[in-house]
């Protein structure tokens, strides 16, 4: 059952190739590591593994998500952390820094690492088979990579990415939809049956906002 949380989403995809430890980075934000893609369809990297920060935190039981030793574990993981960890291991990676663990909403940050060759089915890693192995040969980068920390996201930033959605009765402002509000303010003066086409209007509209936000960067 656990493992069904894993693909939830579609990933935001990288993908080098291989060639022991690769030298390549990311790019987070405005900080640049190293190449980027931003990707509008990344259905392609569905059965790429899917790892949560959660997986790796120290502080974290078995039973609440870690999937590591507590002798491997770290203390505060972080996605950007464990994106460049994975890309140390060898390993092509997918960074999708919106992408929460519902059970960990407040650390953003999911990575897919490609685990076979797509064309054959053949490993990246010879020595890597398993997702166990696969966590475990992470969890020994984790510890030594330093890259700073994102801020971590508000209620507010969780329901404008859509990892958490709006709830009913919640007011227009507090969901984030401003355009949505002004429509509704305005319509409140008018007729009950023309403000009931506008409210229906300003909810479609906020709808197709939302759905433009979705861009992967990776």
């Amino acid at each position: 059952m656990a493992d069904l949380v894993d693909d939830m989403d579609f990933p935001l995809p990288e993908a080098p190739t291989h060639s022991g430890n690769s030298t390549e980075g990311f790019n987070f934000g405005q900080q640049e590591f190293g190449g980027m893609r931003v990707v509008k369809d990344a259905s392609q990297f569905k059965k790429w593994i899917c790892l949560y920060p959660l997986y790796f935190d120290k502080s974290q039981s078995l039973e609440n998500g870690r999937r590591v030793p507590l002798s491997l574990a770290v203390d505060s993981p972080h996605g950007k952390q464990l994106s460049v960890a994975a890309k140390e291991a060898g390993f092509n990676v997918c960074y999708e820094p919106h992408k929460t663990h519902p059970a960990d909403f407040f650390n953003p940050g999911r990575v897919r690492v490609q685990l076979r060759q797509e064309a054959n089915g053949g490993l990246i890693r010879r020595d890597i088979q398993s997702k166990k192995q696969l966590l475990k040969i992470v969890a020994e980068k984790m510890s030594m990579v330093d890259v700073p920390r994102e801020k971590e996201p508000c209620l507010q930033d969780l329901i404008d990415s859509g990892a958490l959605p709006a709830l009913p009765g919640m007011s227009p402002s507090l969901a984030g939809n401003t355009d949505m509000a002004a429509d509704v303010e305005a319509s409140s003066s008018k007729p009950s049956g023309s403000g009931t086409v506008t409210a229906k209007a300003s909810k479609k509209a906020g709808k197709s906002k939302k759905k433009g936000k979705a861009k992967t960067i990776v």
